[in-house]
């Protein structure tokens, strides 16, 4: 039997924080579950006050709310990994999102994937769903279908905290504080720890059945977010190559992509008269530039705002 901590970031969304806590209350496992949850607003504190009423109802597992005053993914991410990695008989962490709800076979699906597959870090499907009605152009897009790779089984990596599982033993060598957070607002911090993961040798798994179902606020529905989400993405993909391999090496391979960016991003824009596909094919534009932002030392700091609530 595992002994698994499940961790959730949260800031301005208590609705949902609810939600979130709510799934996890009715997961189907006979593992030992545990959960943290970090709030990063220090001014209103919602996520605090969700937790301890909550708490107060009777909420099915041991659930404790930290408040983390600085700004940052990262510095919440480390905040939560010392205080799992602190309970006593810890064999895994999780994290989910703020926004998401875990599906009754969640945790299973994660632990049964890394038990047999021997992986330290299994990450999972994650399905979308709108809260509002959605312009047929913008349904079509990639970055608003859902994460999937069609089947589980070993990987060679897994870049986000949305919907993963680590073994408590993976995340001790990783070091103190195993998110960097330089990377506080841009988002990646998920990303670069994996790759250094990577690099030292842990094993990485995806479960297909450990699904999440992430709820989309019709703020994400525009082509400005998506064009620009396209653009942090480069961005941070950058800033995470270039922690491993330098400013000028990063360069010259990422050259002949930022190059067909430009190309597929303008031309291809140019010719079609599709709203959905045009948005699309600028946001491979936009993600060269922000590749050569990501590169040349530039920051946009997307998480900065906060969508949902």
């Amino acid at each position: 039997m595992a002994r698994i901590i499940v961790c959730i970031a949260t800031c301005h969304r208590p609705q949902g924080l609810r939600r979130t806590l709510e799934s996890i209350a009715a997961l189907e496992t006979a593992h030992q579950i545990e959960v943290l949850v970090a709030d990063n607003d220090a001014a209103r504190a919602e996520g605090m006050g969700v937790v301890e009423r909550l708490a107060a109802q009777g909420y099915r597992w041991p659930i404790k709310a930290l408040l983390v005053a600085e700004r940052g993914i990262p510095v919440v991410r480390n905040r939560l990994v010392e205080e799992a990695l602190a309970r006593p008989g810890a064999t895994h962490v999780a994290m989910l999102d703020d926004d998401e709800a875990a599906s009754p076979g969640w945790i299973d699906a994660l632990v049964d994937t890394a038990m047999r597959w021997n992986a330290d870090v299994v990450g999972g499907a994650v399905a979308r769903e709108m809260d509002a009605r959605v312009a047929h152009w913008a349904a079509r897009h990639p970055l608003l279908q859902a994460k999937r790779r069609g089947t589980s089984g070993p990987v060679a990596l897994v870049d986000s905290t949305a919907n993963v599982l680590m073994t408590a033993q993976a995340l001790h060598q990783m070091g103190e504080r195993p998110f960097d957070e330089r990377m506080a607002l841009t988002g990646g911090s998920d990303k670069q720890l994996f790759s250094r993961m990577a690099r030292k040798g842990f094993r990485f798994a995806w479960s297909e059945e450990a699904l999440v179902t992430e709820l989309i606020p019709a703020s994400r529905v525009t082509a400005k977010w998506l064009l620009m989400r396209g653009y942090r993405l480069g961005m941070t993909d950058m800033m995470v190559e270039r922690f491993h391999k330098g400013r000028l090496r990063t360069l010259l391979i990422e050259a002949p992509r930022i190059a067909a960016g430009f190309l597929v991003g303008t031309l291809g824009a140019a010719t079609t008269f599709d709203r959905g596909k045009r948005v699309v094919r600028l946001g491979k534009l936009y993600r060269a530039i922000g590749k050569i932002a990501g590169i040349a030392g530039f920051r946009y700091e997307e998480y900065r705002k906060v969508h949902g609530a």
